[in-house]
């Protein structure tokens, strides 16, 4: 069976689409045949180099997918042929073209992938954000790990942005471990989030926001899954409010934004966790036993997608996440629809 790929050819380029190598397994790696690819802010901004990752053209992008296992390499024990599976591949970490998403077969490590049971493909591919949820909340805001049943705590943790896919999950987590859980969002996606276990939700274009947030503090943590220069000067007022301290964004600083002395911002890359040595248990766990488990029993609750068509539809969705216009849904291509 022959494999195709989106190469990019040269930073900015429109992608190509033409024949690529058929990937084979090493130890401990699988081959997965794409059905559902989600796409992500960050694979635009890779491939227009605003992310400083060193590119070698051409490229194929792309760090996570959804599919059946195609072949397995020498030492996997959890997956056989067949196996309907949600998986990281990586490559903004690897740097290898085989490890690219963006093509009808792609490599990817044991490690990185989940069973999903009976999701369908495309639904799947919106709980790959659960990885980046666990990095920043565990990981760099030290909160504790979700489990069923947890008790409920006294701690409040805020969650700026819970409409978009990674709050959406982070507002999951933080629930399941047993914090109160507040959030920004706008008033159509309170009932999601309200299920997904959000105790209060706020309109982010409130004028009265500040004071609305300050009202259910103080905050343990605080985490904006998305933001913006004005988000972030509201973030540093609640933080002030309550003596100082930082917070964690997944967009950066933003610029001319100046925080409150005795207030930080810290960004972080979370893939990079997934791939360090003394995070091999925590990735076990996060891959093997939370995203399987919820996956395959049907207990997670999942975000929302938007299915854009095959391989050749892919520079077309990578256009329309630059443009801002996607709100509160992950676009998804099928390698295999044409």
């Amino acid at each position: 069976m022959a494999n195709t790929a989106a190469w990019l050819t040269s930073k900015g380029a429109d992608l190509q689409v033409a024949p690529a190598p058929m990937p084979k397994p090493q130890s401990g790696e699988i081959v997965i045949r794409n059905q559902a690819v989600p796409l992500h802010p960050g694979d635009w901004k890779l491939a227009k180099g605003i992310i400083p990752i060193q590119l070698r053209f051409p490229a194929v992008l792309g760090n996570y997918t959804a599919g059946y296992v195609y072949d397995v390499g020498p030492d996997v024990t959890r997956f056989q042929k067949g196996d309907r599976v949600l998986s990281m591949s990586g490559f903004a970490v690897r740097g290898d073209n085989r490890y690219g998403a963006h093509q009808r077969f792609v490599l990817t490590s044991e490690m990185h992938t989940a069973h999903i049971g009976s999701t369908p493909f495309e639904v799947a591919t919106s709980a790959i954000s659960v990885y980046a949820a666990m990095s920043a909340l565990i990981l760099h805001l030290k909160l504790d790990r979700p489990y069923p049943g947890a008790a409920a705590k006294k701690e409040s943790v805020l969650i700026w942005g819970g409409s978009s896919t990674l709050g959406f999950y982070s507002v999951q987590i933080a629930a399941q471990a047993g914090y109160r859980v507040v959030t920004t969002a706008s008033e159509h996606s309170r009932a999601e989030l309200i299920e997904a276990g959000a105790t209060a939700i706020y309109d982010y274009r409130s004028p009265d926001i500040l004071e609305s947030l300050q009202s259910m503090g103080p905050y343990k943590a605080i985490f904006a899954a998305t933001d913006s220069a004005t988000d972030q000067m509201v973030i540093g007022s609640v933080l002030k409010a309550q003596g100082g301290g930082r917070f964690l964004t997944s967009m950066g600083l933003r610029p001319g934004v100046v925080l409150p002395q005795g207030v930080d911002a810290f960004f972080v890359q979370y893939m990079d966790d997934y791939f360090k040595p003394e995070n091999a248990l925590f990735t076990k766990w996060v891959f093997g036993e939370y995203l399987e488990g919820g996956l395959k029993s049907g207990a997670m609750k999942l975000g929302k997608v938007n299915i854009v068509g095959g391989i050749g539809n892919l520079q077309k969705a990578l256009d329309e996440l630059e443009s801002g216009r996607v709100k509160a849904e992950k676009l998804v291509i099928n390698p295999h629809l044409d």
